[in-house]
């Protein structure tokens, strides 16, 4: 909570006639600032509309907000990487099960190989920060793809859907 309209001067582009303005019009804390958006904030007379953006900035920095949208979209991806790991652990053991004697055979080991080589690549991935978030997001979703619908595939298929999901998986690595 703001304790009197003249923390509000602690926002960049915010005088003490401006503070006193946003106070009446609500605004008791920064975090309401952050809250309202430039829609709420335009509606209070003398904020500048260039200033507008700088300042929500600075009000979700100072109500402590800032962390928290940072955080989030790290949180989502990790999720989605640990959704896709169980994906992919299930689809080996189903693939395992249904063609336990071919299992042995060149296309059952590349196989292996690949599901193992996956495992590891998303296990790395579990641990990178908000950088890679987006590029990560988006080689997931290809790679969820090209597992997606191989429940019921040959095992030719099986393995051919594996080895472009690991090529997809281990593009982000690099």
């Amino acid at each position: 909570m703001v304790q009197s309209t003249a923390d509000f001067r602690r926002l960049k582009g915010v005088g003490a006639i401006l503070g006193k303005r946003l106070y009446d019009a609500g605004f008791d804390s920064f975090a309401k600032i952050a809250q309202a958006g430039e829609e709420g904030l335009s509606k209070v007379r003398g904020v500048n509309r260039r200033h507008m953006g700088s300042i929500l900035q600075q009000a979700r920095e100072l109500a402590g907000m800032e962390q928290e949208d940072r955080e989030k979209p790290v949180q989502l991806m990790q999720q989605r990487v640990v959704g896709m790991r169980e994906k992919v652990e299930n689809l080996a053991q189903t693939t395992r099960d249904r063609f336990v004697g071919e299992m042995s055979e060149k296309c059952g080991r590349k196989l292996g190989t690949d599901l193992e080589r996956i495992e590891n690549a998303l296990l790395q991935m579990h641990d990178f920060g908000n950088k890679r978030s987006k590029r990560i997001a988006k080689i997931l979703t290809k790679a969820e793809k090209k597992v997606t619908g191989l429940e019921e595939a040959s095992l030719k298929k099986v393995r051919k859907g594996f080895k472009k999901a690991r090529k997809a998986v281990l593009k982000a690595l690099t």
